[in-house]
Parts: structure tokens; C-alpha cells; sequence
């Protein structure tokens, strides 16, 4: 409270004697604090007590100097640093009554002012049918420094709407109380859901920053919309070095807006690969039989893009303009032709017309997975 963060304050001048020398012999010398236990601990209590006063205050200057606290010591600044964030203090410490409240009146100009200048925080936009690939971004997310009330992604447990709540109601709360960093996971399913649109159309009439990734399969010419298609976006299936270098922006812009702690670049590599590997595993899970294969590069080869499938008393049948794919009655044939077209509608590559289940054309997915395998 105000007599501990003011005796912190006062105590600043004999923290800054634990600075010491290391360097020297052809190295660079380098007063540093870092790696003190005393600083640390110091540190520590300035930072909880910082957080305190922001979390009711959500004041300006008092996350910049949180900032420096979490992120400026790391050896070779450590002194600018302390000098950073010794003047911040300071100012705290001669207006230190601005920040805790004496009477109700001052309690609300606090709380009117916690409304005013509101605390990040991740809008995952996404389709229900892409929460794969949504979970092993919300999981990169955590790995960059992400606490569970700093993202909300309605697919994933932890970060949806909790149980009792209206949906609506608490979706309008997340764009009203929050300064929202909408991340959109573009791809064909999310243009077929309602609810994403309309996160999207939020998102453009709120007027919140965005940033746009693209599924695997899916193009930029295909983003339609609310949003700008001439933005610079993150296509996960595009080359690895570009993929690399949009995802390390994607981290700085995060960890900035959110005052996190730098992530070691080793340790970034390592889950940023570990991200990368995930989706290709998932795109390759997709990827389908030869008997489906063989349908659908026909189906797609025809001007209709057609599949017929009979029964009668001679038999059953799979046709596609003039070609029979069963030529055979044999039980065993019949069911594996059978089994690469339910693949197909499986995985949405082909799309069945009318409930008698006889006629089925290619989908746009369909028609994009035959252009991608070329």
C-alpha cells in the first residue's frame, strides 16, 4: 500500500549500491544489477505494489514504469534502466496521493478512470471447425507470456465463455471493457459462419487493431469482407522464412502491448517450430486416400464436377460423366470405392445435392485441395 511503496521508494538509493562490474579482458565492462538477489526481491515488491495501483487505476505512467520493471533489466542496460525507472518513482513518490483514494468521490474519479483507459487483451475470431488450428495458437500464445484473462477464444476451455453467462451479452462485454487486439483466423469455414462475420463486423466498427491469419488452402485474394485485403497478413502455409518472420512480429507486437517480459530467443525458436510443425501436421492429417484421390481429380476434370452414385438390381455403381469406377461387384471393391467417396464428404472436399444421397459435386475446398496437390 502507500507507506510500503513509499518506503520502497526511499530505499532506492541503497539498492543502487548493489550495482558491480563484469567485463574486462578483451570484453566489453558492464555495471550491471540483474542478477542480484536483493535487487531482485526489490523489484519484485516495487512490481506488486505498481500493479496494485494500476489495476485500479489503469493509469498511463504507472504501466510505463511497470514496463521498465518487467522488461529493462537484462544485464548490458541495467543502468539506464535503473535511472528509467528511479525518475519514474520519484515522480510517483511526490504524487503519491494521486494514487490512492482519501474519499468515495476519489474512489469513483478512480473507477471513471479504470473505465477510460482499459486493459489489452487477445479476441480470437475463428470457425468452430478450425479449433485445431486455434488450439495450438492459443498454446503459442501461453508460450510468449499470455495469462488465461488476457485472451479469449471461444473454442478453447479456459478462455470461453463461462458457464451461466449470455453469450451476446458477454461477447458486447469483451468489446466494451477491453482494448481488443482481434486476431481473425481467415479461412473458407470461417466466411461460412454467421458469428464470425459478425465478430468481424464488430471489430471494424469499433474500430480495433487486427491482424489477419490464413488457414492453410486459404488466399489472400479470397478475404472479403470488413477488413482491409491489402493488409499484411500471416499465411501459415507459406514459405517457412516468411512464416518465421510474421510470427516473431506477431510476438514483439504482443509482448509490447501487453508489457510482458522478453521470451529468450532460444526458447522462442524452439515453440515458434514447435507452432510451425503442429499446423503442418494438421494439414497433412488432411490429406486423403488414393480412391479418393482418384474420384475427386476426376470429379474436378469434369465440367460439372458431378458424382453419381447408384443401386440397382445389377449392382452399385460410382460414375462420373462416362467413367465407372466400380467395375467389379465384388463386395471388397464396392466398399472401397464406396469409402474414398464417404472420405470426400468426411472432409468436406465434396458436397452431397438433395437428402437421397445419389448426386455430389466438388466444393470450393475440393477444387483448392486438387490446385494445392499439383
Amino acid at each position: 500500500m502507500k507507506q510500503d511503496l513509499m518506503k520502497l521508494i526511499e530505499n532506492m538509493g541503497q539498492i543502487k549500491k548493489r550495482f558491480h562490474s563484469v567485463g574486462g579482458q578483451s570484453m566489453p565492462v558492464h555495471n550491471i544489477i540483474y542478477d542480484d538477489s536483493e535487487f531482485s526481491l526489490w523489484k519484485q515488491e516495487v512490481q506488486l505494489e505498481l500493479q496494485e495501483i494500476f489495476d485500479r487505476t489503469h493509469d498511463q505512467f504507472i504501466w510505463d514504469i511497470l514496463i521498465i520493471v518487467k522488461q529493462g533489466f537484462n544485464s548490458w542496460k541495467d543502468e539506464k534502466s535503473f535511472n528509467d525507472l528511479q525518475g519514474g518513482l520519484q515522480a510517483i513518490y511526490k504524487n503519491i496521493d494521486k494514487y490512492y483514494p482519501k474519499s468515495e468521490q476519489d474512489t469513483e474519479l478512480l473507477e471513471e478512470n479504470r473505465m477510460a483507459i482499459r486493459k489489452p487483451k487477445i479476441f480470437i475470431s475463428h470457425a468452430t471447425k478450425d479449433k485445431d488450428y486455434v488450439a495450438a495458437l492459443v498454446n503459442l500464445l501461453e508460450d510468449i507470456g499470455l495469462r488465461e484473462s488476457q485472451v479469449f477464444c471461444s473454442s478453447a476451455s479456459g478462455y470461453n465463455i463461462p458457464l451461466d453467462e449470455d453469450i451476446y451479452d458477454y461477447l458486447k462485454k469483451q468489446f466494451n471493457e477491453f482494448d481488443l487486439h482481434v486476431i481473425l483466423v481467415l479461412s473458407d469455414h470461417y466466411y461460412e459462419s454467421v458469428a464470425s462475420m459478425n465478430e468481424m463486423g464488430a471489430a471494424w466498427v469499433l474500430q480495433k487493431k487486427y491482424t489477419t491469419i490464413l488457414l492453410p488452402g486459404f488466399e489472400f485474394k479470397e478475404i472479403r469482407g470488413a477488413i482491409n485485403p491489402r493488409k499484411i497478413g500471416l499465411k501459415l502455409d507459406n514459405d517457412s522464412n516468411d512464416v518465421k518472420e510474421k510470427l516473431g512480429q506477431l510476438k514483439d507486437t504482443i509482448i509490447d502491448e501487453f508489457g510482458l517480459e522478453t521470451i529468450r530467443d532460444v526458447r522462442w525458436e524452439q515453440k515458434r517450430d514447435q507452432f510451425i510443425k503442429s499446423i503442418t501436421e494438421m494439414r497433412t492429417q488432411q490429406s486423403i486416400g488414393e480412391e479418393a484421390m482418384q474420384i475427386l481429380q476426376a470429379a474436378c476434370e469434369a465440367l460439372d464436377g458431378t458424382i453419381i452414385k447408384t443401386a440397382d438390381l445389377s449392382g452399385e455403381y460410382l460414375q462420373i460423366r462416362n467413367k465407372e469406377f466400380i467395375t467389379s461387384q465384388d463386395r471388397k471393391n464396392v466398399v472401397k470405392w464406396y469409402g474414398g467417396l464417404d472420405e470426400l464428404v468426411e472432409k468436406e472436399l465434396v458436397e452431397p445435392k438433395g437428402d437421397k444421397g445419389q448426386i455430389f459435386t466438388v466444393s470450393k475446398r475440393g477444387y483448392d485441395y486438387i490446385e494445392q496437390s499439383k
